[in-house]
């Protein structure tokens, strides 16, 4: 769990800073309203991947030994679907 966590704080700090440039961004006098729509479209899916990220770790931290799957494809194919 330590290194999950880990990476989940370090894709926080990244979304967070591409809030931020959002907000730098939209805080200027003529703002580039393109670069601020791709940059906050970035965040959106980042976010989406944390998301996913969090269940995951969250899930095989807490419900599920990864030690005793039996069938990989299967336990992939549930985990894309909770995530889902």
């Amino acid at each position: 769990m330590e290194i999950d966590r880990k990476q989940i704080v370090n894709h926080i700090s990244r979304l967070e800073g591409q809030l931020s440039s959002v907000k730098a961004e939209l805080m200027l006098e003529k703002p580039d309203c393109e670069k601020a729509s791709k940059t906050l479209q970035s965040a959106s899916r980042s976010f989406a991947g944390l998301r996913e990220q969090f269940v995951e770790t969250f899930l095989t931290t807490h419900f599920i030994d990864k030690s005793k799957i039996k069938d990989r494809t299967m336990f992939e194919s549930l985990i894309a679907l909770i995530k889902s």
